[in-house]
């Protein structure tokens, strides 16, 4: 195996026992020494990998975000109806999230860290950002085929992100007796259909 396997193999252990010490003890309550721990790793081999526990949080949220949106790419990449395209974008959504409740849950805590550490909540700030534009060129590439009506991409890229953080938060905080990831998509499809052109209402 090559070093660079070993390394980013090692890697994902440590961040699969990280996850796992963030989301059951949160962030200012799990320590090095727990993650450690739990990765079978001394704290020497953690800050090879790692130079803090700041940075190991924010490389986590990176790297499951990373396999968020390469598992919709996967599909999305192969739908050419750009309306299509954007359902599938919302729907493989919910479905990751709904086999990894772990990154939700992880997510939820990023966010709340996020409030108060302006380190983190610079990072949220760009995640922010790339989400509304990725999704603004979605609803673009819609209008120009003709499948929405020209409207305020800015606001809809908006509500969309605002509505799945407001999923998030409910989701750990309310335990809501209906299936929240059903309701979401409604929530999602309600939004798409009041911008749609009359055909593809």
């Amino acid at each position: 195996m090559k070093n660079e396997d070993i390394r980013n193999l090692r890697r994902a252990e440590i961040f699969k026992a990280a996850i796992e010490c963030f989301n059951e003890n949160g962030y200012y309550k799990t320590s090095v020494d727990m993650i450690c721990a739990r990765a079978a790793i001394t704290k020497r081999g953690l800050y090879y990998h790692f130079k803090s526990k700041d940075e190991l949080f924010i490389e986590l949220f990176h790297y499951r975000g990373r396999q968020y949106f390469e598992h919709i790419a996967d599909f999305i990449n192969n739908v050419e109806d750009p309306l299509e395209k954007i359902r599938m974008f919302v729907g493989r959504g919910s479905q990751f999230i709904r086999r990894n409740e772990d990154f939700l849950r992880f997510f939820v805590e990023f966010m709340i860290v996020g409030a108060r550490n302006p380190v983190i909540g610079a990072v949220l700030k760009a995640h922010y950002d790339s989400s509304i534009d990725n999704f603004k060129k979605l609803l673009r590439c819609a209008i120009d085929a003709g499948k929405m009506i020209d409207h305020d991409i800015q606001q809809t890229a908006q509500a969309v992100f605002i509505s799945s953080m407001g999923m998030f938060f409910t989701f750990y905080t309310l335990s809501p007796p209906f299936n929240l990831l059903k309701q979401h998509n409604y929530d999602i499809e309600v939004i798409l259909r009041s911008v749609c052109t009359g055909q593809e209402l």
